[in-house]
């Protein structure tokens, strides 16, 4: 199987097909792509990896990306339910409309509905209670919409953004570790990690299984000493432990 990239387990077509969907949506976006950037998320046996590019265009037309977003999972984890919270969390999906110029996404339509309509009417009826006159009420009502709308989604962003960082946030199951900040080393783990991913395609279960474990135990100890210290030995130590793994399987 030929890759893209060594540190990705994507097909080349898997690769293409990831890019051009992202391509599609960047030209579907209405008004423009706004601040948002074409992504993939790619599921790993040991977590999930997000590729994102600072040059969105370049990335849909030639499928290159940059390795993001590192999410580890615990070993012992098998719930695919956590797996599936990580993978969206790391998601970051486009706008699906815009408003007065601003984009908006999926997350936020539904608030800024739902607190349009409550400003509409709260404002409304303060104005009513108070014994305006009929003029002073409508205008009342859409100052109120208005904010309402616009409270709606400023509180439905906030409330994704505190899912996501408590998802990807360092906890007992996962460990975030961000792309440009790595040492060589990270690279070198996840590189031969990718390689032991390819090279188990037909081998067996058993010795297949074994080499995981010891990846995945490898890839969580090395987030966790880059998240906690700046001496990066140990993460160097791990990486050419699973290089020697690599070796071991092409002998």
């Amino acid at each position: 199987m030929t890759r893209p990239h060594p540190l990705t387990a994507m097909s080349e077509r898997q690769w293409d097909l990831a890019w051009q969907e992202q391509q599609r949506v960047l030209k579907s976006l209405p008004g423009g792509r706004g601040t948002w950037l074409p992504n993939v998320v790619e599921t790993r046996p040991w977590g999930a990896l997000r590729w994102t590019s600072g040059r969105p265009d370049y990335a849909a037309s030639t499928g290159q990306a940059v390795p993001e977003t590192f999410a580890v999972l615990r070993p012992d984890v098998v719930d695919a339910a956590v797996q599936d919270a990580v993978v969206e969390a790391l998601t970051v999906r486009p706008a699906v409309s815009r408003v007065a110029g601003v984009g908006v996404g999926e997350h936020q339509v539904r608030a800024v509905t739902l607190g349009a309509v409550g400003g509409w009417v709260l404002t409304a009826l303060v104005a009513a209670l108070v014994g305006a006159g009929w003029l002073v009420v409508l205008v009342a009502a859409v100052f109120g919409a208005v904010l309402g709308g616009v409270a709606g989604g400023a509180v439905a962003d906030h409330q994704l953004a505190r899912s996501r960082t408590a998802v990807l946030s360092e906890s007992h199951y996962v460990r975030t570790v961000t792309g440009r900040y790595a040492p060589p080393d990270w690279t070198r783990l996840v590189e031969a990690s990718t390689l032991l991913e390819a090279m188990a395609v037909g081998h067996d279960p058993e010795t297949d299984g074994q080499s995981q474990e010891a990846v995945q135990g490898a890839l969580w100890e090395a987030a966790g000493l880059l998240l906690r210290s700046s001496d990066h030995t140990g993460v160097e130590v791990l990486a050419d432990g699973v290089q020697r793994l690599v070796n071991a399987r092409r002998s």
